[in-house]
C-alpha cells in the first residue's frame, strides 16, 4: 500500500525535481485548486525542479497560457512537456521512421477544437474516412460527443487499414465536475475493432524519457504527481520514477468515502501503484 500523506512538505526534500499532471492535479478544468497553488510555489521558492507534463493534444505555449491565467508563474516551471506537443514535433516533422511512413492524406478527428496538434502545411487535411493515408485522433469535436457517434467513422477507419496517431491516451476528463470522454477512449475502441494505434503521452515511456532529459536528473531523483492511476502512475512505474497519487480528480468517485479502504482494489484494478497518496495537493 502507498503511504499517505497528511502534508505534501512530508516528502518534499526526498526529491529534486517533480513532474506535475495538469487536469485533475493543479486545476479542474476551470480554475486552480488552491492547495496546487500554494504548493507548487512553495516548491518553486525551494529552488526544486518542475516539469509540467500533460496529455493535452494542445502545445505547450497553449498549456502554459492556460496555466498563467489561472495564477501559475511560468519562472515556477523548468519546462512544459505535451502529448501534442510531441505529435507537432514527431510527427509533423516527421522526425523519426514511423512518421515518415505516413501517407500525405489525413483526417484530423478534433480539429475544430485543437488546431495546433499538427503544423499547419505538415499534411494535406481531408474530410472523409475514404480520402485519408491516416488517422489523427485529437479528441471529439464536441466535448459532450459519446462513443457511440463516432463509432461508424472509427469502424470504417479500422476496416481500411488506416493507421492512427492519438494525440491525448486520456480517456476521459472531469469538466467542472462533468466527464468527458478524451481520444484516448476513441482510440481504445479503434484498437478493439482492429485498427492499429500509435500513442504520444501518459502512459507510454517515450514521454517519460522525454520529461527526465527535460528536468536533467535522473529518475530516482525525481516524483511524478497526478489523479489518474491509468495514466500518470502507471507511466511512472513503467518509468522508474516513484508517484503520488491524488484522490481528488479522476478516482474521486469511487474513492468516496472512506479512500484509504478503497484504495487497495482501485490499485489492483488498474495494475499502477503509486508510491504515495493523498487528498489533495495540501502542502
Amino acid at each position: 500500500m502507498p503511504a499517505t500523506l497528511s502534508a505534501f512538505s512530508e516528502i518534499a526534500e526526498r526529491y529534486d525535481g517533480f513532474i506535475f499532471d495538469v487536469w485533475g492535479t493543479l486545476y479542474d478544468g476551470g480554475k486552480a485548486f488552491p492547495d496546487a497553488l500554494s504548493t507548487v510555489r512553495a516548491l518553486a521558492e525551494r529552488k526544486k525542479k518542475l516539469l509540467v507534463l500533460s496529455n493535452s493534444p494542445r502545445v505547450p505555449s497553449v498549456v502554459a497560457e492556460r496555466l498563467t491565467g489561472i495564477g501559475f508563474e511560468l519562472s515556477w516551471f523548468t519546462d512544459i512537456v505535451t502529448s501534442g506537443g510531441m505529435v507537432a514535433d514527431i510527427v509533423g516533422g516527421r522526425n523519426d521512421a514511423e512518421a515518415r511512413s505516413l501517407g500525405e492524406r489525413v483526417l484530423w478527428l478534433g480539429r475544430a477544437r485543437f488546431p495546433d496538434t499538427l503544423p499547419a502545411g505538415a499534411f494535406t487535411e481531408v474530410a472523409e474516412v475514404g480520402e485519408a493515408d491516416w488517422i489523427l485522433n485529437a479528441g471529439p469535436e464536441n466535448p459532450d460527443s459519446r462513443i457511440e457517434e463516432v463509432e461508424p467513422l472509427l469502424a470504417e477507419g479500422a476496416g481500411r487499414g488506416l493507421p492512427m496517431v492519438c494525440a491525448n491516451p486520456d480517456k476521459s476528463v472531469f469538466q467542472l465536475g462533468v466527464r468527458q470522454i478524451c481520444a484516448g477512449a476513441m482510440a481504445e475502441r479503434y484498437e478493439s475493432l482492429g485498427g492499429r494505434v500509435r500513442h504520444f503521452g501518459k502512459p507510454f515511456p517515450e514521454i517519460f524519457t522525454h520529461c527526465l532529459e527535460r528536468i536533467a536528473l535522473p529518475a530516482e531523483r525525481v516524483l511524478v504527481v497526478g489523479d489518474n492511476l491509468e495514466t500518470d502512475i502507471l507511466g511512472a512505474n513503467r518509468a522508474g520514477i516513484d508517484s503520488l497519487l491524488l484522490g481528488g480528480g479522476i478516482h474521486a468517485g469511487e474513492l468516496a468515502g472512506d479512500p484509504v479502504q478503497k484504495l487497495p482494489a482501485l490499485i489492483a484494478e488498474h495494475g499502477a501503484r503509486p508510491a504515495y497518496f493523498a487528498g489533495s495537493l495540501a502542502w
